[in-house]
């Protein structure tokens, strides 16, 4: 046995313990430890983010080299559902990209701007992608 190794995996497993006795239960719990561990960092780095849809943590990963270690931290156990959620939405966005590229393409993109275009053209969208608003609609409301 390695002591080197065995002493890392006990480290390893106590230091995910502790993440885990410490992760928020609750979207409404990490909201706030957010909100509290990363006060400054949010106000620096995503003031002009629209809260929700996993956007501040989004945010916040994006300038992880800047974050205290706290916020980071924090950061990231309140990431859970965000991979998932980003995969959902560029399914949906290689599933409209045809409407995308012919109603929207001078729409700037974030803020919500490009599926505000895709509602208002939906009368006209591919049968595939107006089936999909609702649950697009649904990925961008979390």
């Amino acid at each position: 046995m390695n002591t080197k190794t065995d002493g890392f995996s006990r480290l390893a497993f106590a230091a995910a313990l502790a993440a885990a006795l410490w992760l928020p239960a609750t979207a409404q719990a990490q909201s706030r430890a957010l909100a509290v561990d990363c006060a400054g960092e949010l106000k620096t780095f995503c003031s002009k983010v629209r809260p929700g849809g996993d956007r501040l943590v989004a945010c916040l990963i994006a300038f992880e080299d800047k974050v205290t270690p706290r916020c980071r931290l924090t950061a990231y156990l309140a990431s859970g559902t965000l991979g998932d959620r980003m995969k959902q939405l560029k399914s949906m966005a290689k599933i409209c990209s045809s409407d995308i590229l012919q109603y929207c393409s001078k729409v700037p993109p974030g803020g919500g701007r490009i599926f505000d275009c895709l509602k208002k053209n939906k009368a006209t969208l591919t049968d595939e992608c107006r089936k999909g608003i609702p649950r697009f609609e649904l990925l961008l409301k979390q």
